[in-house]
């Protein structure tokens, strides 16, 4: 019997892949590189005798496929949620969390933001107003900043409290986010109880995924990785197969390509590009992430994470307190999300630029001496879901027989998460069954 071949092993590709097995379809999952996870991936870094994640990750209590998933390949420990949301926003040495009292129902976050500290008791009502604003009457597809403005919030509030959220959550600044997808976040995760508990894997990322390689081997699937592909064969307006880059061919009776529009596009036969939905899914903007990993010899934060507002520094993670190990060295990330502004500077120059605001923020780092420092770079981390992207994004059942596409970037309605991703796959995975 011919398999179903699933091209790409990060999140989307495995959620369909497992989907398939589950219904004991025949199905292949490849993958171009030795491990699984796509962009959510993980490396051994040589340097410092440790496997890291490629960029830092983190979930929601309403991410529910992701954590089906997880219990799917039997790894739900390895994400570790919140009893409820608390965030430490630190501006210098001043802490004040924005937390959640989810008995409050839409209103969790009311206690939260009357004891904010970084903004002021008018910004304080103001911002919950805007809040309420937000449950009547659903934004539409204009620049989230335009809705700020027309809700009377503040630059002080815009950068203590609504740009922070919108950078960390989304990826994006409020002058380039859609207040459509602001509002998905919001009444998905902040406006529901516990659904913004956030959840850190606890482990690194291809770690994780690797158990769905006993998952499918042992349904009748196959894991084939450092198996790029170079071309899916049409024959007409049917995909028949694929032409691995290695050699050989695979016929198929259906195909998933879980992979992003421009993995996708250059394996797909060169007038295919011409083709509206493909063409389409070239034209989705993108935003870039930075991070700095930093190793030092002694304990700088006593909590899993935190916000900075006003500084060089967005979020730092204490990547050593969350995998439940202990150092010496001492793991941190700084990152840098909507990274615009960073992603085309030297290493060097990011590292001068973000080290020494490291003390500004974490006082106990004054003390300790650094033991190295790696930078990161992802220029299209994330697709943008800005004004008119929602449009941009393709369904699932793509215009060509047995060829179907999957990633985060297609029309799930979520935005750039790993359960955007999964979402897509099942998705990608129902239409093929």
């Amino acid at each position: 019997m011919k398999p179903i071949a699933v091209i790409g092993g990060g999140a989307a590709g495995i959620a369909a892949a497992c989907c398939l097995a589950e219904q004991s379809q025949p199905v292949i999952l490849l993958e171009g590189s030795a491990r699984l996870g796509g962009r959510a991936a993980s490396f051994n870094y040589k340097k410092m005798n440790a496997e890291i994640d490629y960029g830092q990750h983190v979930s929601m209590r309403c991410c529910t496929e992701t954590v089906r998933l997880l219990e799917l390949l039997g790894t739900a420990d390895s994400l570790r949620f919140q009893p409820s949301l608390s965030v430490p926003v630190t501006l210098g040495k001043t802490r004040s969390p924005l937390f959640s009292v989810p008995a409050l129902g839409p209103f969790s976050l009311l206690p939260s933001l009357l004891r904010y500290r970084h903004l002021s008791w008018r910004e304080r009502f103001s911002a919950l107003r805007f809040g309420a604003q937000l449950m009547r009457r659903p934004p539409g597809d204009e620049l989230f900043s335009h809705w700020l403005s027309m809700g009377g919030q503040t630059e002080r509030s815009i950068r203590r409290l609504w740009n922070p959220v919108c950078i960390a959550s989304l990826n994006g600044t409020v002058n380039s986010l859609s207040a459509q997808a602001t509002a998905f976040l919001f009444s998905h995760a902040f406006l529901s109880p516990h659904g913004g508990d956030l959840g850190l894997f606890t482990a690194p990322l291809s770690q994780i995924f690797s158990h769905a390689i006993p998952f499918l081997n042992a349904r009748a699937g196959e894991v084939m990785l450092r198996s790029p592909v170079k071309r899916i064969i049409i024959e007409g307006r049917t995909a028949t197969g694929i032409e691995l880059a290695t050699g050989g061919k695979i016929e198929t009776v259906a195909i998933i390509a879980a992979l992003p529009p421009s993995s996708l596009l250059p394996i797909l036969p060169q007038g295919l590009s011409n083709d509206r939905y493909f063409k389409g899914m070239a034209k989705i903007p993108s935003s870039p992430i930075v991070n700095l990993h930093l190793w030092f010899d002694r304990p700088v934060m006593s909590v899993q994470f935190l916000i900075a507002v006003e500084s060089p520094i967005q979020a730092v993670f204490n990547v050593t307190k969350i995998h439940g190990k202990c150092g010496p060295p001492f793991h941190v990330v700084i990152s840098q999300s909507a990274a615009a502004d960073w992603i085309n500077l030297p290493m060097e120059e990011i590292k001068r630029a973000l080290i020494p605001a490291v003390g500004e923020i974490l006082p106990l780092a004054s003390n300790a001496s650094l033991v190295h420092a790696l930078v990161t770079k992802f220029p299209t981390a994330t697709f943008l879901p800005g004004p008119k992207t929602e449009k941009m994004r393709p369904w699932q059942r793509s215009p060509l027989a047995s060829l179907f596409i999957a990633g985060d970037y297609t029309a799930t309605g979520w935005p750039s998460t790993i359960e955007g991703a999964i979402r897509s796959g099942i998705s990608a995975a129902k239409l093929v069954a």
